[in-house]
């Protein structure tokens, strides 16, 4: 697991990694799950085979952050629990900034129709903080964020209340991925 801290000055840790999703995710479920629009949540059973590995797994990832409390950016105790929500992303669809009351946002991508353009599908963490290297100041080569790119297997997780997005997700593209919050 790599913890990386967003910004220097503040320091703010997040995770990232790669987890092997044998037994995990369900297979093809990119073939087997059309849906009529850019967006579209499925039972987590239809996507995920063993439910409690990955919530094992984002429970655990999401605790490492929490022992790094307050001087790693993370002001969230111990995590109990998870909810998980497994979702469909397909061309076109993109979120604008949102943040979570939750202490941890996390997602995993089980699979991933790999896009032409680098950017489309990221998952883009901004620190809000005035004064970070995450908020953008005109002018200055500040405003570069934490971006997650979407590959199968990739685990991320980030303090809830960093600002995040959703880069649209290139045409012809799609994405299956479980994203999962913290419950204390």
């Amino acid at each position: 697991m790599t913890i990386a801290n967003i910004g220097p000055g503040l320091v703010t840790a997040s995770t990232v990694r790669q987890i092997d999703l044998t037994g995990i995710a369900c297979a093809n479920i990119l073939d087997r799950h059309t849906a009529a629009s850019s967006f579209t949540t499925l039972p987590l059973h239809e996507a995920v085979a063993d439910i409690e590995a990955l919530r094992q797994a984002f429970v655990a990832d999401m605790n490492a952050l929490a022992e790094r409390g307050i001087e790693g950016g993370t002001a969230g105790g111990p995590v109990a629990d998870v909810q998980m929500e497994a979702q469909i992303w397909l061309g076109g669809y993109e979120k604008p900034m949102f943040a979570v009351p939750n202490d941890y946002l996390a997602w995993c991508f089980l699979e991933v129709v790999a896009p032409v353009e680098a950017d489309a599908g990221t998952v883009a963490v901004f620190d809000p903080r005035a004064g970070s290297a995450m908020t953008a100041m005109p002018g200055l080569p500040w405003g570069r964020q934490l971006t997650i790119t979407p590959s199968a297997g990739s685990l991320a997780v980030v303090p809830g209340w960093l600002t995040c997005s959703i880069v649209p997700v290139e045409k012809g593209k799609a994405i299956a991925v479980v994203v999962a919050t913290s419950i204390t």
